[in-house]
């Protein structure tokens, strides 16, 4: 067995972490140097300006670090339409939907360029984008605009190829929600959804999109917090050995990281208890546990999954089989070596052709000499 302080930098690997303010609290910088925290999320909260948010990130990469760490993943939610954390000067894009009813692949791919490339200029590796769910339930409270379409091929076209866009700037894009949130009525943040549709339904509608994504090496996939008993009696998604290792990894042969979604919304925390609901987590096969952080830092979930190593309860090859995908998205999706430069940051920022797309899309109007290509 390895020893506690191997097993704390191991299980530190797994949490991304959020936090309030424009820099670095003190406080969370300890915790991130102790536990050697594998990365952190970004929310509204922490977006100033173009060159804050990239200061910011170099603070994170080398002043919440030590040397031995590999360096810091650094989330964002930034989908377009309502999911939009970013203000001006960053492009605004319209919803998904949008982009749904133009259903070109194309414009598909070049919206996910802007997006990483606007990105990757403030420091940021990974974004949770797009949302590939199926809108089978026009009444959904949490996702309506949020989807492409209630045609889940015109999902996995879109889908696929906005993931190509942002991973070609160096960005991490994360597929969402699996097994698929557009037929809840209920909205996770504060309830547990429940579905109820069988293996067969789900197959014929909402894992088309996913095999889509994971045909066009998508490097993650987040997961619901939504309950089907027909997959898993006993547990929503996120904490399902049944649902993540049986039907994402075995079945549908998924072998990239799949991280949770928030692991503080009132679904997961309120049914499961949050220390619980980590180890859970890691042992169905979550390689990244996401953490707002309003509930403070997750320093027991953190001990928690620690103990349960130490118990056996989560075997520790399945900890090091996480930390060996997140390492390896790592290699290609982060820069530990050298700071974003903050006086170029503009140069990527809001130019007149990001806006000039942004505006097509919301016109619904395909840009001139738009040509598909099977590619996507």
């Amino acid at each position: 067995m390895a020893s506690k302080k191997d097993l704390k930098s191991l299980v530190g690997q797994l949490f991304q972490v959020g936090f309030n303010g424009f820099s670095v609290p003190d406080e969370f910088k300890e915790f991130a140097l102790e536990y050697e925290l594998g990365g952190t999320i970004y929310f509204k909260r922490n977006v100033q300006s173009p060159g804050q948010l990239a200061e910011l990130s170099n603070e994170l990469q080398f002043s919440c670090r030590n040397a031995k760490m590999p360096p810091h993943f650094i989330a964002i939610d930034h989908e377009g339409g309502k999911v939009n954390r970013l203000v001006k000067p960053f492009t605004k894009f319209p919803g998904n939907d949008y982009l749904g009813e133009l259903n070109s692949p194309k414009v598909g791919f070049e919206f996910g360029v802007i997006l990483g490339k606007e990105l990757k200029a403030v420091g940021i590796n990974i974004n949770y984008a797009p949302v590939v769910d199926v809108n089978t339930n026009p009444e959904n409270p949490v996702m309506k605009n949020r989807m492409f379409s209630s045609d889940p091929e015109v999902c996995g076209r879109l889908g696929s190829a906005v993931c190509r866009g942002i991973q070609k700037m160096q960005v991490m894009a994360v597929a969402k929600h699996f097994p698929g949130h557009g037929d809840t009525k209920e909205d996770s943040h504060f309830l547990l959804p429940k579905v109820e549709r069988t293996l067969a339904q789900l197959e014929e509608m909402e894992l088309i999109p996913f095999k889509r994504v994971i045909r066009s090496r998508v490097e993650g996939i987040m997961t619901a917090h939504i309950l089907n008993p027909n997959l898993d009696p006993e547990y929503p998604a996120t904490l399902s050995e049944k649902t993540i290792e049986g039907l994402l990894r075995k079945e549908m042969r998924y072998s990239k990281l799949v991280i949770t979604d928030d692991m503080e919304m009132k679904a997961i925390a309120d049914n499961y208890g949050a220390e619980e609901a980590a180890v859970l987590a890691v042992k169905a096969g979550c390689d990244i546990l996401i953490y707002r952080g309003d509930a403070g830092l997750p320093v027991k979930c953190m001990e928690a999954v620690i103990h349960a190593i130490e118990e056996k309860r989560i075997p520790l090859a399945t900890a090091e089989a996480a930390e060996k995908r997140i390492l390896a998205a790592k290699a290609v999706y982060t820069e530990g070596k050298k700071p974003v430069d903050v006086t170029q940051v503009g140069t990527f920022i809001g130019l007149p052709e990001h806006f000039q797309l942004a505006d097509q899309i919301l016109r619904k109007e395909l840009p001139k000499g738009t040509v598909e290509d099977s590619s996507y």
